[in-house]
């Protein structure tokens, strides 16, 4: 018997048009200071009735995220 993960879709697609999962892993780049950027890898979660990346919500920030993998592919990722 093979163990499958369910994902459950956020309702949601990224800049290049992948649809988001609890669980993706996306490439993040926000604004610093006006002019720098700042990027990293952050797990989709669902919590309290809300997807977030990090602590911000999802659906105020997808447009800007890209989907690079998921924790079931990329174990050093869970638990963050």
């Amino acid at each position: 018997i093979t163990d499958y993960k369910l994902m459950q879709y956020t309702g949601l697609k990224d800049k290049n048009g992948i649809e988001i999962y609890e669980g993706d892993i996306v490439k993040f780049k926000i604004l610093i200071l006006g002019d720098r950027y700042e990027e990293s890898n952050i797990v989709v979660t669902f919590d309290k009735g809300s997807f977030l990346i990090g602590k911000r919500p999802l659906g105020e920030y997808y447009m800007f995220c890209e989907v690079v993998g998921n924790i079931y592919e990329n174990p050093e990722y869970r638990g963050k």
